[in-house]
């Protein structure tokens, strides 16, 4: 799950980073990154078999357009400020996953070398 997780907040990061360049596009719709609902989904399953969650590709990121809204008059609906708060926020959730991810090697070490 923690390998996931990372490409999933690094799908996230160049998905804003995509999002930003093109904020004077016409008719550019912003995309976002659909993750942790997946996972949460993947995470309360019922599964008959121990590897189903492993196996299986819904705890995969996935990247989706939002069509819905238009910020700018050219149809353009990138908002820098939403897209730097989500940035803020991104970079929050990976430096969280590489802490967690360097305690799991950290207890490993300690087992190893104890």
């Amino acid at each position: 799950m923690l390998k996931n997780s990372l490409d999933a907040s690094a799908l996230r990061a160049e998905t804003i980073s995509s999002n930003i360049a093109n904020v004077n596009t016409s008719n550019y719709k912003a995309k976002r990154v659909e993750f942790e609902n997946q996972l949460s989904s993947a995470l309360n399953m019922v599964t008959t078999k121990s590897n189903h969650i492993g196996s299986s590709s819904t705890n995969q990121a996935r990247v989706t357009t939002d069509n819905t809204t238009s910020v700018d008059a050219n149809g353009n609906n990138v908002d820098l400020d939403v897209e730097m708060v989500n940035q803020s926020t991104n970079e929050l959730y990976y430096s969280s996953i590489v802490s967690q991810l360097n305690g799991r090697y950290q207890m490993l070490n300690y087992v190893l070398n104890n």
